[in-house]
């Protein structure tokens, strides 16, 4: 008899390890605690104060109130963005490193440069946070009145654009209309977009290339002419401006930004930025904040932010290729 309760004991001690064993990880998964648990980074490819990075602040003040924790912007700037941006495609997929992507670095960067270290499919799209078109502009000494009188102009002779430099989207968008109208346009790229407006306010250069916002001001005070926008609608603060797509309508070109995570962050993570993102996007203080600068709050699902990812990548590669774009180093 002793035996047979020795072996029931061993036996049961065993059964009862082994039950420990099997819900231990049970346990220790339903004590985890949700995401996010920290703080989450937002690294801007940019320097801070620019336009880049007060966007991303927008959305990160917003967003981090739905997620119930702090998410710090960290600017990592340098060759064109890629620097920051290649640094989060090497980060931890977990949700707490992410990037506030745009046109430039995830678009335009991977057909610019041969060794990047990332391409739009080293990220998952959370979702387009805002848009802004690009505007065609000149001097008033221009004898052009109208685009269509501009095209005409263009073909005749050869007219000097400025950009924010080789590679930028003034350029590529600059390229596409050379292609699109057979103008003559003779490429002037500056160190960033200031510069470049700076030298068509004094009639250095014919035409200029630049965001909608950083041109708008100059348009509402008589001291530049706009010629047209790239967006499918007027643009808010200079609404008589006509669109590309009235002469054009295959031209379309827009600078976009919206947070994007490393490729591999669980779907659950996602979701949950997913759902802030659309929350802050909702809101009217980042709605009327957008609306004061004249960009276009985000628009559609992150599958629809992704497809707009990839097919700009596809049309920005092919514009690079074909007109030999190398970018400054």
């Amino acid at each position: 008899m002793s035996s047979f309760i020795a072996q029931f004991r061993s036996r049961f001690r065993a059964a009862l390890l082994a039950a420990a064993v099997a819900v231990s990880p049970m346990l220790t998964h339903a004590q985890q605690p949700g995401y996010p648990s920290k703080p989450i980074t937002l690294v801007v490819p940019f320097p801070a104060g620019g336009p880049t990075d007060a966007s991303a602040r927008l959305f990160a003040r917003s967003m981090s109130e739905t997620l119930s924790q702090p998410i710090v912007i960290e600017n990592r700037a340098g060759a064109g963005g890629t620097v920051g941006s290649a640094a989060v495609a090497r980060a931890a997929a977990d949700g707490y490193t992410l990037l506030w992507g745009g046109t430039s670095t995830l678009a335009v960067a991977p057909g610019l440069y041969k060794s990047l270290g990332y391409d739009a499919r080293s990220f998952v799209p959370i979702g387009m946070a805002l848009r802004g078109p690009m505007m065609l502009a000149g001097p008033p000494s221009i004898s052009a009145r109208d685009l269509g009188q501009l095209i005409e102009l263009g073909r005749r002779k050869a007219l000097t654009v400025a950009t924010a430099g080789n590679g930028s989207l003034g350029h590529l968008a600059a390229e596409h209309l050379r292609e699109l109208t057979g103008m003559r346009l003779v490429h002037v790229p500056y160190r960033g977009g200031g510069p470049a407006i700076t030298d068509a306010l004094g009639a250095q250069v014919d035409l200029v290339l630049d965001t909608a916002s950083a041109l708008a001001p100059h348009i509402q005070n008589g001291r530049l002419r706009a010629y047209a926008v790239t967006g499918r609608k007027p643009f808010a603060p200079t609404p008589a401006v006509p669109l590309f797509g009235t002469l054009l309508p295959t031209y379309e070109v827009y600078s976009w930004f919206g947070p994007v995570a490393p490729a591999g962050t669980p779907p659950q993570v996602v979701e949950r930025l997913v759902r802030a993102m659309a929350v802050a996007a909702a809101s009217p203080d980042v709605q009327k904040e957008l609306t004061n600068t004249g960009v276009e709050p985000g628009v559609g699902t992150r599958e629809e932010f992704a497809r707009i990812i990839e097919r700009d990548a596809a049309k920005w590669s092919d514009i690079i290729t074909r007109a030999g774009v190398k970018a400054d180093q």
